[in-house]
């Protein structure tokens, strides 16, 4: 796993963590929130041994890591911060994945790249507040925005203010998640891991995701019909952060979807699952190893 920090034109930075052959076809991994690039540490295994070849690059949203922040920053101003990642990289063509609150960044790659986006792979992603039981999912049903706003600002400011303490940082976030995904999470190796996310993404402080978090809250800044390029969601039956009902959502609103709902999987579960390998090789499916570098 290579991790570094690109220089935008503009002056800002932003950090990348990518696993894979340079030859091979790329995906662009969207995080989720609060997230970060180390995210994809997980799947990565999984990936090799089922011999998927895929160049994964995750890339931070502003303000999370060492990724500077970009004040009214939306999901629509990520495209051009991806393209101009994928410059710099030497990549052509690629496929892009959104995990949970990656999501609608992804989307709006597709919506705004035009022919450079492959496939759109979406794992768990969450939909506008208004998709069947997302506001459910989101544990905002009957709340004022409001409230929540305020609510989340001070949750956000709680957990990155106990950075050093591994274990209250999991705690907190497991409340509310599925059994399958709480049992997942008991597992040495599984707890460090999703401590380093979290802790990653709030290395600088949670202004990233305070400012972040209301844009879930809302409807979205583009309709996801607009969306042609050919898109895989993957949901899992059992997910009570991101219900299912929320893909088939999406999925009956998007032009080009196919739709899967694994029976077993929560929120995170399939990113230690040979899931996590059926979710990459099919970003990467129409992305040919010609299209990993610029010509």
């Amino acid at each position: 796993m290579l991790e570094g920090v690109l220089h935008l034109a503009d002056g800002r930075r932003i950090a990348y963590a990518e696993w894979g052959s340079q030859s091979d076809p790329v995906a662009i991994y969207c995080h989720g929130y609060p997230g970060s690039r180390r995210e994809i540490r997980l799947s990565a295994p999984v990936i090799e041994r089922r011999g998927v070849a895929a160049r994964v690059i995750a890339l931070n949203r502003p303000g999370y890591g060492p990724s500077s922040f970009r004040p009214g920053f939306g999901f629509l101003d990520w495209p051009s911060d991806v393209e101009e990642a994928a410059d710099r990289l030497g990549i052509g063509r690629f496929g892009v994945i959104g995990a949970s609150g990656g999501c609608p960044f992804a989307f709006a790659c597709g919506r705004s790249l035009g022919d450079r986006v492959s496939r759109i792979s979406i794992v768990v992603g969450a939909a506008p507040p208004e998709a069947a039981g997302m506001r459910d999912g989101l544990g905002i049903a009957g709340i004022p925005e409001r409230a929540i706003s305020r609510t989340l600002q001070y949750g956000v400011v709680s957990v990155a203010s106990r950075l050093g303490l591994a274990s209250p940082i999991t705690d907190r976030m497991q409340q509310g998640m599925a059994e399958v995904d709480r049992e997942m999470l008991r597992r040495p190796e599984v707890r460090s891991w999703f401590a380093a996310v979290v802790r990653e993404a709030f290395s600088n402080g949670g202004r990233a995701a305070v400012a972040e978090g209301p844009l879930y809250l809302k409807p979205w800044s583009f309709d996801v019909g607009d969306v042609a390029t050919e898109t895989t969601l993957w949901y899992g039956a059992r997910d009570r952060n991101v219900p299912a009902s929320a893909g088939r959502w999406l999925a009956d609103r998007l032009p080009n979807a196919t739709y899967t709902e694994w029976p077993d999987q929560g929120h995170f579960t399939w990113a230690a699952s040979d899931a996590a390998a059926d979710v990459v090789a099919a970003a990467v499916a129409d992305t040919h190893e010609s299209d990993g570098g610029r010509q």
